[in-house]
């Protein structure tokens, strides 16, 4: 069953779907996934932009949210919780359907939406998954660039420059005033 979402959030699935550009944007296609693609298939790697999405959750730049119940709460979930809830991480589970009352975490969603924690949606913040995405771009930016390509960091001197014009002037004896 799926839960209409409050504005500014994300299911697991539209968060992978965004986070997929900024892992693959450039990148050429291998010859298997351009003969798919030809034959009409949908090739998206969405294991590796779920994994990106956990991987995120785990360095605690991204929050799982849980949304549900009547009245309707947004509650947020920390790594650990998520982590106690099977399947919940799984490309294909993505739920709650595999808790079960023998586990901590079915007291604490029971206790935060009703007797029925199965229909309690995950979600993430739409900004936050557009911040991750950047995040990820820029990181495949500045991995791609060799060491050679290296731009330096911060402002280019201008000493060099300054000096010769000094030099210059000096040199020619009209730069200087002679109180100086």
């Amino acid at each position: 069953m799926t839960t209409v979402l409050p504005i500014g959030y994300v299911t697991v699935l539209e968060a992978a779907e965004m986070l997929l550009p900024a892992l693959y944007a450039g990148v050429p296609d291998l010859p298997l996934r351009k003969a798919l693609r030809e034959e009409g298939m949908d090739v998206r790697d969405g294991l590796a932009a779920i994994d990106e999405l956990w991987k995120a959750v785990d360095a605690g730049t991204l929050r799982p949210m849980a949304i549900g119940g009547r009245p309707r709460r947004v509650v947020r979930l920390d790594a650990e919780f998520t982590k106690q809830v099977p399947t919940l991480r799984s490309p294909r589970g993505r739920g709650f359907a595999a808790l079960r009352q023998s586990n901590p975490a079915y007291h604490a969603l029971a206790s935060w939406f009703g007797p029925s924690p199965y229909s309690v949606s995950l979600a993430f913040r739409e900004t936050e998954v557009r911040k991750l995405a950047r995040k990820l771009m820029r990181a495949r930016r500045i991995a791609e660039r060799g060491e050679d390509q290296q731009k330096p960091r911060g402002r280019p001197s201008q000493i060099a420059i300054v000096q010769s014009v000094i030099s210059d002037l000096v040199g020619r004896g009209n730069g200087i005033p002679p109180w100086g």
